[in-house]
C-alpha cells in the first residue's frame, strides 16, 4: 500500500541564486506557502472563478497571523519576512481596506549558468516525456496475461510512459494544488486508463471549443478589458450574443474599460437583460439610453464651480480703499494705525543681519 502525501515544495532557485544568499530559510518556507496558495487562486481563476482578480493580475490573502501558526514563530517575525520577501521583488503586499492585504506572487529568478551549484547531483526541472505505444493488441494482451498483479489490473490500451526523475525511488515534493491521482501498482507501472480517457475526451472537444467560435471583435476586446476567456464564459458569451445581438455584447464590454468589476460576466448579462427588458434592439440605443439618462445625471452633480483668488494689485486696491474710508470717517484710527505702521517700519530696520556662510571646498 502507497500512501501519498502532500509536500510543500521548496524552489532550489532560492538556495543556488546568490540573489537570495541572505535569504531566511523561514522566509523561503513562507514564499512557498504563498506560491502554493496562489496556485490554487490561479486554478479559479482559469475555471472562471475571478474573485482574485484584479487589474494587477491574480492575488492571494494570507493572513500573518495564520502564517505565524503554521511557522511556529511570532507574527512581526512573519511581517520580517514578508518585508524580506517583498525586497526580493518575489511578492508584492498591497492594502485591502483597514485590515485586509492583497499580496500577489512573483516567480523566483533562475540561477545563473556561470554559478557553481551547490547541490550538483540535484534536479532542477524533472523531465516527463508521454509516448504512445506501438504495441499490436496480441502483443498487449499477451503482456497483460503474463503480468503478474496483486490487487490491479491493466487496461489492455493504456500508453506507457516513460519518466525521467531526478530518483526513481525518492518521493517526489507535491502541493495540495497539483496532488497527482495517478497511483503507482506494486510492479512499478503507472496506471494511467483514466488519464488516457480524460485525455482522449478533452482532445475531442479541443476541436468543439466555444472560444474558438465567439467572434474575433468579442474575443479581442473581452481580453483587452477583463483578461484571458475560459470555457464557461465562452458558453455564456455566446448566449448573450443570441439574446441579443454580437455589437451590444461588444458594446457592454468596450464601456466597461476602467471600471472596478470583480465579475465579468455577471456585469454583461446585467448589462444585457436591462437593455433588453428597457426595449433595446441594437448598441445604438443603448449608447442614447447611457446620453440621455446616465451621462447627464452623473455630469450635473460632479461639477463644482471653479474657485478664484484675488491677484496681488486687487488686495492692494482693496486694502487702500478701506484706509481712505478710515481715514475719512475715523481720523484718530487712522492715525494710530499710521503709527503703528511707522514703528514696525522702524524695527524692521533696526534688526542686526545675522549672516550666512557657504561652505565650499
Amino acid at each position: 500500500m502507497n500512501n501519498q502525501k502532500a509536500f510543500l515544495g521548496i524552489n532550489i532557485d532560492l538556495l543556488e541564486n546568490p540573489k537570495y544568499k541572505n535569504l531566511d530559510s523561514r522566509a523561503m518556507m513562507l514564499y512557498a506557502l504563498y506560491a502554493d496558495r496562489y496556485s490554487a487562486s490561479m486554478n479559479n481563476a482559469r475555471l472562471g472563478n475571478t474573485a482574485f482578480v484584479d487589474d494587477m493580475g491574480v492575488f492571494i490573502r494570507f493572513t500573518n497571523e495564520l502564517a505565524a501558526k503554521v511557522l511556529h514563530v511570532s507574527k512581526q517575525k512573519v511581517t520580517d519576512f514578508r518585508k524580506e520577501l517583498s525586497d526580493l521583488d518575489l511578492i508584492k503586499v498591497v492594502r485591502e481596506g483597514l485590515k485586509g492585504y492583497k499580496i500577489y506572487v512573483y516567480p523566483v529568478q533562475q540561477t545563473p549558468n556561470n554559478v557553481e551549484l551547490l547541490l550538483p547531483w540535484k534536479n532542477h526541472t524533472i523531465t516527463v516525456q508521454k509516448t504512445i505505444s506501438d504495441w499490436t493488441i496480441l502483443s498487449k494482451i499477451e503482456f497483460c496475461k503474463n503480468l503478474k498483479l496483486s490487487s490491479q489490473t491493466i487496461d489492455i490500451n493504456v500508453s506507457r510512459i516513460s519518466e525521467s526523475t531526478c530518483s526513481s525511488k525518492t518521493d517526489t515534493s507535491l502541493s495540495h494544488s497539483s496532488l497527482s491521482h495517478v497511483f503507482l501498482n506494486n510492479n512499478g507501472l503507472d496506471d494511467n486508463a483514466r488519464t488516457r480517457k480524460e485525455n482522449e475526451i478533452q482532445s475531442n472537444q479541443s476541436s468543439k471549443n466555444p472560444y474558438h467560435s465567439l467572434p474575433k471583435k468579442i474575443k479581442s476586446s473581452f481580453v483587452d478589458v477583463f483578461g484571458f476567456i475560459t470555457k464557461p464564459m465562452a458558453i455564456e458569451l455566446h448566449s448573450l450574443i443570441s439574446q441579443s445581438n454580437e455589437d451590444m455584447v461588444n458594446y457592454v464590454i468596450t464601456s466597461s474599460k476602467g471600471h472596478k468589476i470583480t465579475n465579468a460576466i455577471a456585469y454583461i448579462k446585467a448589462a444585457i437583460t436591462n437593455a433588453l427588458k428597457r426595449g433595446d434592439k441594437c448598441a445604438q440605443d443603448m449608447i442614447n439610453f447611457y446620453n440621455n439618462n446616465v451621462k447627464n445625471t452623473f455630469s450635473s452633480y460632479k461639477r463644482k464651480p471653479t474657485k478664484r483668488f484675488m491677484s496681488e494689485e486687487e488686495v492692494n486696491a482693496m486694502v487702500a480703499k478701506d484706509e481712505e474710508e478710515m481715514r475719512q470717517n475715523n481720523p484718530e484710527l487712522y492715525a494710530r494705525l499710521q503709527e503703528i505702521k511707522r514703528r514696525s517700519a522702524e524695527k524692521a530696520k533696526r534688526k542686526p543681519v545675522i549672516p550666512i556662510y557657504k561652505l565650499g571646498y
